[in-house]
């Protein structure tokens, strides 16, 4: 499976999976020097490889019938500061978001597959979506290892080394959330001892090596 048909495959299940809601949302791939993204104003359960735009890292669309997502200067100010993330994967799930609304932080030890997948997470103000400004607050987050990011009054942002990665950060992130209402979770309360995560996440990537 190709680049093109993987990004198209996992924005689709995003979608089927209602982790984003009608045109809402955007994902991209990076090749090399160029990305690949989801067109603006489209339900990407219809999305089609011609759909897909290839944008450069210096924002210049490169080839596509359609045009890139407003939100392509998130995924260049990412691709431009991290190395390590190939894929981005930006939308609106609904208990995520609700949380990124009431401004309430995840309990992310609470399970060890979300310390494991998605700390440390940053928490972004809100900026007008689409612009310099809101791309470029970002920064700080990332330099600090962060690669997911809940953004007030808007929804999530994960970046993974593969589309997959991407994705599972994303549906991992919304399960977090549904957890933390069902449970009433919050950060030190309900979550699995500070000392009992750091065992757990060396042990995890001390295998890797």
């Amino acid at each position: 499976m190709d680049s093109r048909e993987e990004l198209v495959l996992f924005a689709r299940l995003a979608w089927d999976r209602r982790l984003t809601e009608s045109t809402g949302g955007n994902m991209s791939v990076r090749i090399g020097d160029h990305f690949l993204i989801t067109p603006t104003t489209m339900v990407k359960h219809f999305l089609t490889e011609e759909d897909l735009v290839e944008v450069d890292l210096d924002g210049r669309k490169v080839t596509g019938s359609r045009e890139p997502s407003s939100e392509y200067r998130m995924h260049l100010k990412i691709y431009r500061e991290c190395e390590d993330v190939l894929s981005v994967f930006h939308a609106h799930p609904v208990y995520a978001t609700t949380m990124a609304v009431l401004q309430k932080k995840f309990p992310v030890n609470v399970l060890p597959e979300t310390a494991l997948m998605l700390a440390p997470i940053t928490y972004l103000p809100y900026r007008m979506p689409g612009t310099d400004d809101f791309a470029d607050i970002f920064d700080e987050g990332l330099k600090q290892g962060s690669r997911t990011f809940v953004l007030r009054n808007h929804g999530v942002t994960v970046g993974g080394s593969s589309i997959e990665e991407a994705y599972a950060k994303l549906e991992t992130l919304e399960f977090l959330a549904q957890i933390t209402h069902l449970s009433g979770a919050e950060p030190g309360y309900l979550e699995i001892p500070s000392e009992d995560v750091e065992k757990f996440l060396k042990k995890i990537r001390g295998s890797k090596e």
